[in-house]
């Protein structure tokens, strides 16, 4: 699943959509940290770019409300950018090509999709029913991808794969310690030997934004999104109180209300968890919206990282 927020948290929830150039799509401030894509003018905004914010803070049954609009929101992600980035990771860390991939929090399957169409074999979790029955409407009529419904902190598939990918924010939801260390523990059991997992993580930045904010996608059908984020540093959570409404004509066909959280950390921190966790990090990098990683910048909001056990 996407979403993010900061600005608005990340993942759905703290990581936000930003449609595209043919859409029309207004935000209030561009200091939330949200992860928002570019809008149609593809100015740089601060903070997360606007698929980010979507996706960060709606975990479970949230995502099951907004999966119908999901793919929509997410319109100007380039997927298949993503996908050639995962692969030149996979080119960089493995000795051969996986044959198998999991996703972790998989939401409606468009990276799962892409990877099945370049030969990997492909399964696909999330814990939303919503997100999934899009998926599998997607992939209807292929055996590549699988999906399952499964909690990201504590799987058991009864096999193990090449690479473990995790994206769009997916991580951030993942918001104790306790949480993070079982979900790394349940990573360790899937990956086969000599696999890596690659997933990306909200980086902590030197000043979080916090405030009120807005998202608007002009129709059909016209989204209203508001949200008002708060940075608790003890606890390293983002919480971002949402109010979110579609509309069909003057006709409110969906909405809904409610505060939820992502979780940032510093790369020491990560490097420290995933030792707890058994797993040792091989890298951390920027993309810059590219299908190449880069050298790491402390104002990235999203990098990704390569982790092994």
């Amino acid at each position: 699943m996407r979403t993010y927020v900061r600005p608005m948290p990340p993942g759905l929830c703290p990581w936000f959509i930003v449609p595209r150039a043919t859409c029309t799509c207004r935000r209030g401030s561009a200091e939330s940290r949200v992860r928002l894509r570019p809008h149609s003018s593809r100015e740089r905004v601060k903070g997360y770019p606007s698929s980010t914010i979507r996706r960060a803070v709606m975990p479970g049954n949230l995502f099951d409300q907004i999966a119908e609009y999901y793919d929509l929101l997410h319109e100007d992600v380039d997927y298949a950018a993503e996908c050639t980035l995962l692969e030149d990771i996979f080119r960089r860390f493995l000795h051969r090509r996986p044959a198998s991939v999991l996703d972790l929090g998989c939401g409606t399957g468009s990276h799962a999709l892409i990877l099945a169409e370049r030969g990997y074999r492909v399964t696909g979790i999330d814990a939303s029913t919503g997100m999934l029955r899009v998926a599998r409407a997607k992939a209807r009529g292929r055996r590549n991808p699988a999906f399952v419904c499964a909690d990201m902190r504590g799987f058991d598939l009864g096999r193990t794969f090449d690479a473990i990918v995790c994206m769009d924010g997916a991580y951030t939801h993942l918001l104790t310690e306790r949480d993070l260390l079982a979900h790394l523990r349940a990573v360790r059991r899937h990956l086969s030997p000599g696999g890596v997992y690659v997933f990306e993580f909200a980086q902590a930045l030197r000043k979080e934004t916090v405030g009120p904010d807005w998202i608007v996608r002009e129709g059909p059908p016209r989204i209203v999104w508001l949200y008002d984020l708060a940075f608790d540093r003890r606890r390293h959570l983002v919480t971002a109180k949402n109010r979110f409404f579609a509309f069909d004509a003057d006709r409110v066909r969906r909405r809904f209300v409610g505060t939820y959280a992502t979780r940032v950390t510093s790369v020491l921190s990560l490097k420290k968890l995933l030792a707890r966790g058994e797993m040792s990090l091989l890298g951390v990098y920027s993309t810059d919206g590219t299908s190449r990683v880069r050298p790491l910048r402390r104002d990235d909001p999203l990098p990704i990282a390569v982790a092994k056990p």
